[in-house]
């Protein structure tokens, strides 16, 4: 009976997880999803093999992809995108050929990763905590904000195989650390490897690791390298392969390299961190705590007030439980903190947390058994209630409907943002490609857009073949146009905004590489100058093109709200303005 109730509610944990991931599954192509395609079609500007599809930009090809308007004229010089994952790269790969690029059958088979997952955190977790605590731990893990964007996000799916490799690779490890059999170390190092084959995600798992060896068994120092050889070795050399490739990030907002950005990123590390630690423990989306516009004391008071709430809570719960399991439990717990080490170089966002939810989900399930569901509560319920365990009741109910409620909404909501936004470019794209003839012999000028019309060029054809030129003067929003002769126009943005985004976020520019008044930059076919610079960036910028604006080559377009349309210029020495 017992093992009866234990798979139906692991059935009804999956069933859920089909309902709240739904939207994700019915996504089309999404952002880097065009590109790959176009890789794999062999339309990329840069030629690209089955294990090179997240080699976005190197040294080699930035030229042509600032040629071809992948690029836009402010990107960084030196701007560099490129990701270690060949096992993840070659698996899109096949799979896109076999399912003829499908979005759905690729959703499902991501599904198919997920539903992996979270059997294996499911085993992971019952090796710690009751059968009943492990039950809740599954369904918060299961249900997380963390998985929406990788199950909706195709290019994305390296977090979903790497969480599952790794968790699975994590347990052995365990086994092998208590048991000392060599077939587990053996498994554990070949899982490590697929692991960090998939994605970097994986060198989260490393916190984990290291986390066992502070809290488990003293060992000898000889014993303690034996266990962690198992991922040590494994890292060592994907990090050395990694390095001699030349993989890694240079020159963006969104991804700080550690060892060639130092100062930038030790700047950013403090408020990234406190971000990410509330979006994991309050079950947060990618839209509350946002870089660029929350200052860094909001996620700090955040953090300070949820662990003031949930400390004795969690410290009571702790101390109820048996002595095998309160080290498991520990590790777990300390292992989620040291596990958000490896993704503070990207801008936080719930997606980089699936590693972390391992130890998360299992400090839940515990408070929440404890204080719903064991002796002491039933106890507490009968007569009048201490201090401290009315605080541990109040804590319950916060994290229970934070990760059982709020979670679950959150992650379908995330979801549904992506699937729609996914949708509307779809459309959008359709709409633009019906408008213009032969897409791939245009000449397209965007005088502003949003970002998904860096994606567009790609979606114009079906091979994702690229026009033959395309060019982006603005990524902001408000814009006035100024004609100043034939070949000539200014671009100017009100005094608090910028011509295209600088910060924490900026994928094609640091903030450590700003622009400064009189700086001219030459691409094929414009040379932009810059005007006026603000506190957010450049302000006004004038751009004089190799041909005449109304050459009949030229289309130009604008992005709003609604779709891509047909942008008619000012007369010369008019303005005009633009909006989303």
């Amino acid at each position: 009976m017992q093992r009866r109730r234990t798979w139906l509610g692991l059935g009804l944990i999956l069933l859920l997880g089909v309902i709240v991931y739904l939207p994700a599954i019915r996504t089309p192509f999404l952002l880097d999803d065009y590109l790959q395609a176009s890789m794999i079609e062999g339309t990329f500007p840069g030629k690209r093999g089955p294990f090179d599809l997240y080699d976005f930009i190197n040294d080699t090809d930035r030229a042509a992809l600032t040629a071809r308007g992948m690029l836009p004229w402010w990107a960084h010089p030196e701007l560099q995108i490129r990701f270690f994952r060949p096992l993840a790269s070659a698996l899109h790969y096949f799979e896109h050929q076999a399912f003829r690029g499908a979005p759905l059958l690729m959703h499902l088979h991501s599904f198919a990763w997920w539903a992996a997952m979270v059997l294996g955190a499911r085993a992971l977790f019952r090796r710690a905590l009751s059968g009943r605590a492990a039950a809740i731990a599954t369904a918060v893990f299961a249900l997380a904000p963390a998985h929406a964007i990788p199950l909706a996000w195709l290019a994305n799916r390296e977090a979903l195989l790497s969480l599952t490799c790794g968790i699975t690779a994590l347990a052995a490890h365990a086994r092998f650390r208590e048991e000392r059999r060599v077939r587990d170390a053996a498994l554990a190092t070949l899982l490590f490897t697929l692991a960090l084959l998939s994605g970097e995600y994986a060198v989260c798992f490393g916190g984990y690791v290291l986390a066992l060896e502070i809290v488990g068994k003293r060992e000898s120092l000889l014993r303690r390298a034996a266990f962690v050889s198992t991922f040590v070795w494994p890292t060592a050399v994907y990090l050395y392969v990694r390095h001699r490739g030349g993989y890694g990030s240079f020159g963006s907002g969104f991804y700080t390299d550690p060892f060639r950005e130092t100062g930038l990123f030790l700047r950013a590390v403090p408020q990234r961190f406190a971000t990410l630690l509330a979006d994991g423990w309050l079950a947060l989306d990618d839209e509350i705590l946002l870089p660029n516009t929350t200052p860094l004391v909001l996620p700090v008071l955040v953090v300070i007030g949820t662990a003031a709430l949930l400390y004795v809570p969690l410290r009571r719960a702790y101390a109820a439980q048996d002595e095998a399991r309160r080290p498991q439990i520990a590790w777990l717990l300390l292992g989620s903190v040291l596990a958000l080490v490896p993704v503070l170089p990207v801008v936080p966002s719930p997606r980089v947390l699936g590693a972390s939810l391992l130890g998360i989900a299992p400090a839940v399930g515990m408070l929440l058994e404890y204080a719903w569901f064991s002796p002491a509560s039933e106890e507490a319920a009968r007569g009048p209630r201490s201090a401290a365990a009315q605080l541990t009741g109040l804590a319950a109910v916060a994290l229970g409907f934070a990760h059982l409620v709020h979670g679950p909404g959150t992650a379908w909501l995330m979801a549904r943002r992506q699937q729609r936004s996914a949708d509307d470019f779809t459309k959008h794209s359709a709409e633009l490609r019906g408008q213009i003839e032969a897409p791939e012999d245009a000449e397209v000028v965007v005088i502003r857009c949003m970002a998904s019309a860096f994606f567009l060029p790609f979606a114009l054809d079906d091979r994702g073949r690229l026009p033959a030129r395309w060019r982006i003067l603005a990524q902001t929003g408000h814009a006035l146009v100024l004609r100043r002769d034939a070949r000539t126009l200014d671009i100017r943005v009100p005094p608090e905004h910028s011509l295209f985004p600088m910060g924490p976020g900026a994928l094609f520019r640091s903030q450590d590489a700003p622009l400064k008044p009189g700086e001219v930059f030459t691409v094929p076919g414009v040379r932009v100058t810059v005007l006026d610079v603000g506190p957010r960036g450049p302000r006004s910028a004038r751009f004089e093109l190799d041909r005449d604006l109304d050459s009949p080559s030229l289309s130009w377009i604008t992005e709003g709200r609604k779709g891509f349309s047909f942008a008619e210029l000012p007369p010369r020495g008019f303005g005009k303005p633009f909006d989303p």
